[in-house]
């Protein structure tokens, strides 16, 4: 019997749309919910009366409730987010420009966490009685219970102002001194790349590891891998192939969660490394009280989330035989 079924990928598609009409919402009664018009924050003392009419038009707040809802939504929906009055320009281009620096940042931490984690796990689970497995887990804890942002700036003072080896801002040096060449500067960016992907994996693999060791531990008491090893399979292959495939399947279903903390943590991160993703972005945006722009971001943050979260739910019908696409046991 196949696996795959195209009705359970529609409901699922249907539940992320409706989850993101909810965030929609909830950014839309938010922004309203504040003291004064939309655009109060936008105007100046020096502006003339005719100047805020013709602003409070522009951006329909006089209009009825219900019509400013459905034009929010259809404008979302169409990537059309208006225009950021603090960075003169248009916030779908602004966006544009940040977004993918977070998602290579934090990206590359979601992959590293997510494959140093449950492995470190799968030996500690497999290995459950060996020597120093206790103290590995207090390890972990201790980690685990460890602020972002002091370990950020640990890193920046040991291995920039101690040590001198890495970059601790930007995401390329703002005055290098050699040619703009392709291996130079791809160099330069994995520097500074280096501390805010450290900061963030040093604490971020411990929630897979703390997963996938008891699910471990209870693979290796289970039937199939006696039987595994009853056919004289190698250690190691039934370890990652047999135990192991069976142990990622609660590490899949809190992906998803996690990936929305690695997306919080951006804020602290970008801002101490000064890293010119998203994160930094929504901190200048809601100092600056540019609304349109925070409220921009935080929306496209949530699609990547929900997206992220798609992608997790069809992976772990792959992880585990069990379930099928359609929610029933094959």
């Amino acid at each position: 019997m196949t696996r795959f079924s195209a009705a359970y990928l529609v409901r699922r598609l249907a539940v992320a749309y409706a989850t993101l009409l909810v965030v929609m919402t909830v950014l839309f009664v938010l922004l309203r919910a504040m003291p004064g018009t939309f655009v109060s924050a936008m105007t100046t003392p020096g502006m003339t009366g005719a100047q805020v009419a013709r602003l409070e038009a522009a951006w329909g707040v006089h209009d009825p409730l219900w019509v400013q809802y459905l034009r929010f939504l259809l404008n979302y929906q169409t990537g059309r987010f208006g225009w950021s009055p603090t960075m003169h320009a248009p916030v779908a281009d602004v966006l544009a420009r940040r977004l993918p620096r977070t998602l290579i940042l934090f990206g590359a931490a979601f992959l590293a966490c997510y494959v140093v984690g449950p492995l470190i796990g799968m030996v500690l689970g497999w290995y459950r009685d060996a020597r120093g497995g206790t103290l590995a887990l207090a390890v972990s804890l201790f980690v685990y219970a460890t602020p972002v942002f002091w370990v950020a700036w640990l890193l920046v003072w040991l291995f920039d102002h101690h040590l001198g080896w890495l970059p601790s801002a930007h995401m390329v040096a703002q005055f290098p001194p050699f040619a703009l060449a392709p291996v130079p500067v791809t160099v330069d960016f994995l520097r500074h790349l280096a501390l805010p992907l450290l900061s963030v994996v040093a604490i971020g693999w411990v929630g897979a590891t703390l997963l996938v060791r008891p699910a471990m531990r209870d693979a290796a008491r289970s039937d199939f891998v006696h039987l595994a090893r009853a056919k004289g399979l190698r250690e190691r292959t039934v370890l990652f192939k047999h135990a192991g495939r069976n142990a990622l399947v609660p590490v899949t279903t809190s992906a998803a969660i996690a990936l929305a903390f690695l997306v919080d943590g951006a804020v602290v991160t970008e801002t101490v490394f000064s890293w010119p993703g998203m994160g930094q972005l929504i901190v200048t945006a809601v100092l600056d009280r540019d609304y349109p722009l925070a409220q921009a971001a935080f929306f496209l943050i949530a699609v990547v989330v929900v997206a992220v979260r798609l992608c997790l739910d069809i992976a772990y019908t792959y992880l585990d035989p069990r379930v099928s696409f359609g929610g029933r046991e094959p």
